[in-house]
């Protein structure tokens, strides 16, 4: 008997959930040269998908757009530092649009209230599209410089994906949220394994500081 799509979701943020547990812990054993940055968002989107996980067992599903705008803000200020420490630097100005965007927005999806057959999510589309853009930019810095770290390498293509992903998602979420599964599942469990693959490719990245030149 084949699982059901509800089934092979829970079972993909059990494992996420875990992934991200295990990647502490490493952070930790770790902790003299995994980077307070790192730490800190890891710890943040652990609490996160755990939250969603302890709601969903809830089936408090109203919570669910709350943590995603939550998830949304702090993933863009989050990986706006990694890049500006990791992969090339971000000038302070342009730091601090991203800030007063990400807390701008996030205000935004917190306070305009919206129900279930009409909620939406388009801020976020600037959100996810800013991300691919610091992918963007690295993938230009290695083609005028081929030499670089595969460690950076791989976890600048899962963030171009899954972002690439969270743009389209942001754009038809009110399709994906009310339509036949059928449809729609496919979409949101291509999601979780690119935000699974993410995650254990930061995880990597945490683990390998020590290995690597950072800007």
């Amino acid at each position: 008997m084949m699982p059901t799509y509800n089934e092979l979701s829970f079972y993909l943020q059990f494992t996420i959930n875990l992934t991200l547990l295990i990647g502490f812990g490493l952070f930790l054993k770790h902790r003299k040269q995994v980077q307070t940055l790192l730490i800190v968002f890891l710890l943040g989107e652990l609490t996160l998908e755990f939250s969603d996980l302890i709601f969903r067992l809830m089936k408090i599903n109203t919570v669910n757009f709350y943590i995603y705008s939550i998830s949304q803000c702090f993933g863009l200020l989050m990986i706006t530092g990694i890049y500006n420490a990791y992969f090339y630097r971000i000038s302070p100005t342009v730091r601090g649009l991203i800030c007063s965007f990400a807390g701008v927005s996030l205000l935004v999806n917190m306070i305009y209230k919206q129900d279930i057959e009409s909620v939406t999510f388009y801020s976020n589309i600037i959100t996810n599209i800013l991300i691919c853009g610091f992918a963007g930019v690295y993938f230009l810095h290695i083609l005028r410089d081929t030499r670089t770290d595969k460690t950076l390498f791989i976890l600048n293509i899962f963030i171009f994906l899954f972002f690439s992903i969270e743009s389209i998602i942001s754009t038809t979420f009110n399709f994906l949220i009310n339509n036949h599964l059928e449809w729609v599942a496919p979409v949101w469990l291509f999601r979780g394994v690119l935000l699974w693959s993410f995650y254990i490719a930061f995880i990597n990245l945490g683990c390998r500081t020590g290995k690597m030149k950072v800007w």
